[in-house]
């Protein structure tokens, strides 16, 4: 959380102006910064102050302007407020008790034991804490911490801000890490109250041990005379109160029993409800133990065991007590029992504490063992040496615990060379405060390691350090981690440098854009096409346009496909420069994209055509005058040679030359109608005379007229369903047909028939050719409409410059219609097009 309120902190009962804090941090870094920050405040918190420091510490760190800390009452179901910083005078009154079972932000943290963050409106408004906090004191934005260590809820943290919180992945990480350390500071908290407790019982003990002393110094002059007894008699009953120690005398022979006022107050009993005989006593006792207790009074009576041992009672409130009782067999000359004196000591919470203490403690055993980084105790001065050293150190350094505990100074000779001066001065330095320090070390394999290590001081009752306690986690990852990626960083920056060099100096232009399509840069060349370097699309600047310089639709442009994930290859189009010139450039375009597929923009790519285009349009000059100039000659050629032909007196071998001259001269004029009609098509000048046609009828006509040119082929014609009358060109379609239906001859199966077939589809009417044979091989297909592109005939007589298919796709394509080639391996081919129903192209 952080608070930017403009200096109105103070009027809300939060924290002042002074002090601002910073914003929070981000990287792991600065989250370890926190956690040594917290820490060192715990540690100088002092024995009483751990609340107080947490409170503290959370306000600091988290940017709070509230911070209340929240203990788990004794009384069940309800949180109660130990330590609070910042709001105002009675500002948290209302806050002092909260209900487990209530609509609080901190109960439900307790509850469910997960970091709860106050939602936004008036839903927060209805949790009794964040309401609270956002009504009184200003503070719109709350969050929840529980605190528990080795799966005990020890605390929550209730902390509110008047800005947003962090964004949640800093809010998990931060408050996880600072919940721990909380959690076991208030665990260690607890584990000195305990010891202290311990302390207490154990001086209570000693009291109580000196008493038994005086006691039984007192059970033996009475034996001499009741006398003396009776005048011991009060003082007894004043110590026993102090001490809580009661005594009880059994008169063996006549079955009386005397019990001490401190002895009713342990059993719950009142001397007013009667005598506490035998049985009565034998009442309280738990069923669990009274067999054993009934058992060591005999066995103390036949002079087998004395009489010592520890047992439960049952108070009448159902309340279970544990008892340490002791006492003396007194006997007759004979040896007959004749008094049973003893004492009765309530050890209820000396248990409790000392099974507190074993468990805790255990659990830090555990916890330490299991633990994957060194965790060490070692002690100062001249009988120093390590206390304790659990068993990762072998992981880290290749010595197991039982060196380290022989060699105290094997540390020494594991630092690296270059680090021993360093870690010289951070040990002289060590004992006054503690500290960090990260440096390296060579294992017992010679690998070299960098270890983080922490130390913590101790220090006994005048202040003087007699222990440290540390922690060593081993970071060799993540230094050659960050070693490589500031490797990496100056790789990319140098690329980087390569990259926009490249681009800069491209001779083509180059524009990037962003997600979004907004231009990121562009090169010199592109500012020198464009004539400015304003990226497109401000008033004045340069845009793409299509040929005939109209404005191409938004989602119609390059660079709009390439964001949509398209690639744009060499297409031609007009480019607007600022001063309002045309220049014709081919352009390029496609997405620029991450290692994982994530779209980053887009690249555009173009390049002045201008030449280009004069020297295309010179060649389809060219290509037109002499596709005109070689038709008179081959008209004239294949005039005269048909003459020849038909001349009755002219010889057989003179009309066979003839006949071959004629066509030769057919295949020429073909090849010039051919060229003629590649040079309309490019130049967009294919004229296209459309009238109804009647595809049926001229379907059945072309393979009428081609059947001598069949060879033998048959053609069966198929006409599936009603087809519509188009508008078309019927010589440019006939054309189309007769190129097809060549192919088949050239290239089919000579035994199988060529099928054409007729059908409607949508607002299409579909015209297919197919043949048999060994089919078109997979690499050809996307070759077959390309200019002079042949396949493989089936007979090397096949003859033609690879023009055919070329001019049929360029005819359909000028009706507005489709051709594909099918061609599964070895199978039939069939070639398709299609022509639209509706208005003349």
């Amino acid at each position: 959380m952080n608070s930017d309120d403009g200096g109105r902190g103070a009027e809300r009962g939060g924290p002042s102006g002074k002090g601002r804090r910073q914003d929070p941090p981000t990287s792991s870094g600065a989250l370890a910064r926190i956690v040594a920050d917290a820490s060192l405040a715990l540690l100088h918190a002092g024995e009483d102050g751990t609340p107080r420091a947490i409170v503290a510490a959370t306000s600091r760190l988290l940017h709070a302007d509230i911070a209340c800390l929240y203990e788990v009452a004794q009384e069940p179901g309800a949180l109660r407020l130990v330590a609070s910083e910042g709001g105002g005078a009675g500002s948290l009154d209302a806050l002092q008790r909260l209900p487990l079972d209530d609509r609080s932000l901190a109960a439900k943290a307790a509850r469910t034991r997960i970091v709860q963050v106050a939602p936004e409106g008036e839903t927060a408004a209805a949790l009794l804490d964040a309401g609270h906090l956002r009504a009184l004191c200003g503070c719109d934005h709350a969050i929840a911490i529980p605190i528990a260590f080795a799966g005990d809820l020890r605390a929550v943290l209730l902390c509110a801000a008047a800005q947003p919180p962090l964004p949640q992945p800093e809010i998990v990480e931060t408050t996880g890490a600072l919940s721990r350390l909380f959690g076991m500071a208030l665990a260690a908290a607890e584990r000195r109250a305990l010891r202290a407790r311990i302390e207490e019982l154990e001086r209570d003990k000693r009291a109580l041990e000196r008493a038994s002393e005086q006691l039984n110094e007192a059970i033996a002059d009475a034996r001499k005379t009741e006398a003396a007894l009776r005048l011991s008699e009060e003082s007894l009953a004043r110590a026993q109160k102090i001490a809580r120690l009661g005594n009880w005398d059994w008169h063996i022979p006549t079955d009386e029993l005397f019990w001490s006022d401190e002895c009713y107050s342990m059993l719950g009993l009142s001397r007013d409800a009667g005598a506490l005989t035998y049985e009565r006593f034998l009442a309280c006792i738990h069923p669990e133990d009274r067999e054993g207790l009934m058992r060591a009074v005999d066995l103390a009576l036949h002079g087998e065991r004395p009489y010592c041992m520890d047992y439960r009672i049952l108070r009448p409130s159902g309340e279970e007590r544990l008892l340490h009782t002791a006492a003396d067999v007194i006997r007759a000359e004979d040896g007959t029992p004749l008094r049973l004196i003893g004492t009765a000591l309530d050890v209820t919470e000396q248990r409790r504490a000392e099974r507190a203490l074993r468990l805790s403690e255990e659990r830090l055993r555990v916890i330490a063992e299991h633990a994957s980084d060194v965790i060490f105790c070692i002690r100062f001065g001249p009988e120093g040496g390590y206390e304790y050293i659990n068993p990762a150190v072998l992981e880290h350094t290749g010595y197991p615990p039982e060196a380290w505990y022989e060699n105290p100074q094997l540390f020494l000779s594991l630092v690296h060379p270059e680090d021993s001066r360093r870690y010289d001065e951070f040990v002289a330095q060590m004992a006054a405060a503690g500290g960090r320090i990260t440096f390296r070390i060579i294992d017992r394999s010679g690998r070299i390691r960098w270890v983080a290590t922490h130390i913590t001081i101790q220090r006994d009752e005048h202040g003087a350090p007699v222990a440290g306690i540390g922690i060593s986690r081993d970071v060799t990852t993540e230094k050659l981690a960050d070693e490589e990626r500031e490797r990496l960083l100056k790789q990319v920056a140098a690329e980087r440098r390569w990259l926009d060099a490249v681009i800069e100096r491209s001779p083509v232009g180059i524009l990037l854009l962003d997600p979004a399509g907004a231009p990121i840069a562009s090169n010199r060349r592109a500012q020198e096409l464009a004539g400015t370097d304003a990226p497109p699309g401000l008033p004045g600047a340069w845009s793409l346009r299509s040929l005939d310089g109209q404005p191409l639709p938004d989602d119609a442009l390059p660079s709009a496909g390439a964001l949509r994930g398209e690639v744009t290859t060499s297409r031609e189009l007009a480019l607007r420069r600022a001063d309002g010139s045309m220049l014709a450039v081919l352009v390029s375009a496609g997405p620029i994209v991450d290692g994982n597929g994530q779209r980053l923009g887009a690249v555009v790519v173009f390049d002045d055509i201008t030449r280009l285009k004069d020297l295309e349009r010179l060649k389809e000059e060219w290509t037109s005058v002499v596709a005109h100039d070689l038709k008179q000659p081959v008209t004239t050629i294949l005039g005269y040679a048909a003459q020849i032909e038909r001349k009755p007196q002219v010889a057989a071998a003179v009309k066979t030359r003839a006949g071959h001259i004629v066509a030769s001269a057919k295949r020429l004029g073909r090849m010039v109608s051919d060229l003629t009609d590649i040079s309309q098509i490019e130049s967009r000048r294919l004229a296209i005379e459309s009238a109804p046609v009647d595809l049926p009828a001229l379907l059945l006509a072309v393979v009428e007229r081609m059947a001598s040119e069949a060879e033998g082929h048959a053609v069966e014609v198929e006409i599936r369903g009603e087809i519509p009358v188009v508008h078309a060109d019927a010589g440019r379609v006939e054309q189309v047909l007769s190129n097809l239906i060549s192919n088949a001859v050239k290239y089919g199966d000579p035994e199988a028939p060529i099928q054409a077939s007729l059908e409607r589809r949508g607002d299409e009417v579909q015209i297919s050719i197919r043949n048999s044979g060994r089919g078109i091989p997979a690499e050809d297909l996307p070759l077959l409409f390309e200019r002079f592109f042949r396949g493989k005939a089936r007979e090397e007589r096949a003859v033609g410059l690879g023009l055919g298919l070329y001019i049929a796709k360029g005819l359909v394509e000028a009706h507005h219609g489709r051709i594909w080639v099918e061609s599964p391996k070895g199978g039939d081919t069939t070639f398709h097009f299609t022509l639209p129903v509706g208005a003349a192209p």
